[in-house]
């Protein structure tokens, strides 16, 4: 069972269940294996809980942020790109897990907080690239990553937020 396997699974419990049911023996049911091949990968509960904060800013912030196939469209293209790789990607799922966490966990509060500002540094780059600045840039930048932190949470139906999604896009780049 590989590294990731146990992560992902890991990152399921944590959605169901809360940090409290992020369990080795657990996981190892849920995977169909014993509980020998979790000590492979990590060396107890605590450092599987560190590498799955580390595995979460990596699959669902990194994978926009250093994505360099975005990083190499123009400003515009790049904004619209984030919004349906974020959609598509499902990209905000563990978000509200992870949040709920942060309130009484100083690691994951540290990683949150880490992700966030990598998604606001992200995504104020571009807004400065399309030409906002001062009170519009910062304003854009924080209404987007609330927006589409939370959006999925908030409504429920997906075919409606992919309708919306271009008129999102359209108001974003308004000038």
């Amino acid at each position: 069972m590989r590294k990731d396997q146990w992560l992902a699974r890991a990152l399921e419990s944590l959605e169901s269940s809360g940090v409290e049911g992020v369990k080795i023996e657990r996981l190892a049911k849920a995977l169909g294996i014993s509980r020998s091949g979790f000590y492979w990968h990590f060396k107890n509960r605590r450092d599987l809980l560190e590498h799955l904060l580390e595995y979460w800013i990596s699959e669902y912030t990194g994978v926009v942020s250093e994505n360099p196939d975005v990083r190499k469209l123009d400003p515009q293209q790049r904004l619209l790109s984030v919004m349906e790789m974020i959609r598509d990607k499902n990209l905000t799922r563990y978000d509200l897990a992870i949040y709920a966490w942060a309130k009484f966990d100083p690691l994951a509060r540290r990683a949150l907080k880490k992700a966030i500002n990598i998604r606001l540094g992200y995504l104020r780059s571009i807004f400065a690239e399309l030409g906002f600045s001062g009170d519009d840039l910062e304003m854009r930048t924080r209404l987007f990553v609330c927006y589409h932190s939370w959006e999925a949470t908030m409504f429920a139906d997906a075919a409606r937020r992919k309708q919306l999604l271009k008129a999102r896009y359209e108001l974003f780049i308004q000038k």
